[in-house]
């Protein structure tokens, strides 16, 4: 059946609303319309694609890919490995077979073939490699934080490690004080001590992304470059369009959660929304306003109110920042992280440093009191 598979890969900047079909409801990050907003208002040297599997005329399965042509591993090496790689600093064309979030990425395969699914993925990326080397990238990395692709194609040509896990929270009650009674006696008295000293000032609303001015859309868009610049890893650019784009293009099912002083933004969380979980999707803060009123805290626990509100099942809160999110009741979300190098040399020497910088990682979703880890390991708390 596979036999007439072809893969296609379209440029992302055209509408390909077809593609939607194969994306569950539930799953608006994946929908092309987002896809489409971001990279759109992606500042990098980036070059967006949609994979897309047909067999005649019948679409099977997609999934997205783009190109950044200036990757750097600043920010991801620690230790032995970041002294090797700053004596030899380097930039790699790189393409990553997944949406540019990290947390939610998969392959999109229609129910009628689930059953062959990982033969499906494996083709697909083997025509997806044939097309990226016409395109001279040398480093392809697939990311998934549901599924291990266990299939022959990347058993025999990637490096499988898990890298930076994404977090979640479930919700099996009905509001904010019953859920604080399920947290540990510590982490609830410390939850509580900020709360009661949060201060008269600070106020923090959700709306729709679409009723932010202009104005605002600029001041999240300087709070999101504050936030960006603390990270080590300095990967996505977005531009000032972004923001005002995401309203307009998402309707109700973009939210932003904004903290003001004085009427003044200083605070801001991103949030899309499904039928029965939100997604943070990302964060940004005035610094010199942090320490004062603990706006990363109080934005998160807005956050959790919001989902109770609401009746939602599960909140994504994002990777990084672990110890304040598994305070307040989070879990880890394994992400499955591939990476093959177009070199060989590259893949043995590179590949081994990578595997090696992440073991920590596995260390972490391994363990039965995460918490133990991060008290011992700095790395992970930011």
């Amino acid at each position: 059946m596979l036999n007439n598979l072809q893969v296609k890969m379209l440029r992302s900047d055209e509408a390909y609303e077809e593609l939607d079909a194969l994306v569950s409801d539930f799953n608006i990050q994946h929908k092309t319309k987002y896809l489409q907003t971001l990279t759109k208002n992606l500042d990098n040297n980036f070059e967006g694609y949609f994979a897309v599997a047909q067999i005649d005329s019948e679409i099977i399965a997609w999934t997205y890919v783009f190109i950044d042509g200036d990757f750097a591993f600043d920010g991801v090496l620690s230790g032995l490995g970041e002294k090797i790689y700053k004596l030899l600093p380097k930039k790699f064309k790189t393409a990553f077979i997944s949406s540019p979030v990290a947390e939610y990425n998969m392959f999109h395969v229609s129910r009628k073939y689930k059953l062959i699914e990982a033969l499906i993925i494996g083709k697909m990326t083997e025509e997806i490699l044939v097309f990226l080397k016409n395109k001279k990238a040398e480093l392809v990395i697939v990311k998934d934080h549901i599924n291990s692709y266990n299939c022959d194609f990347y058993r025999a040509n990637f490096i499988h490690l898990h890298f930076m896990p994404g977090t979640y929270i479930d919700f099996n009650c009905s509001c904010f004080e019953e859920y604080l009674m399920c947290l540990k006696k510590k982490w609830r008295a410390n939850i509580r001590n900020r709360i009661n000293r949060r201060k008269d000032d600070l106020k923090i609303e959700i709306i729709n992304a679409a009723e932010l001015t202009e104005e605002e859309c600029a001041s999240c868009h300087e709070l999101y470059f504050q936030t960006r610049d603390k990270q080590r890893l300095k990967h996505e650019l977005l531009s000032r369009d972004y923001f005002c784009e995401c309203g307009k293009m998402l309707g109700e099912k973009c939210k932003m959660m904004v903290a003001k002083i004085s009427g003044k933004i200083i605070g801001f969380a991103q949030l899309l929304e499904n039928e029965n979980d939100v997604i943070n999707v990302r964060m940004g803060m005035d610094y010199d306003c942090n320490k004062d009123y603990n706006l990363y805290h109080h934005l998160l626990y807005k956050n959790i109110i919001y989902c109770l509100e609401n009746n939602k099942k599960r909140l994504y809160t994002s990777q990084t920042c672990y110890r304040p999110k598994i305070e307040a009741g989070a879990k880890l979300l394994p992400l499955h992280t591939y990476i093959y190098f177009q070199n060989q040399l590259f893949q043995k020497i590179f590949g081994r440093i990578i595997k090696s910088n992440c073991r920590c990682y596995s260390e972490l979703l391994e363990a039965e009191n995460p918490a133990e880890i991060l008290a011992k390991n700095k790395k992970f708390c930011s």
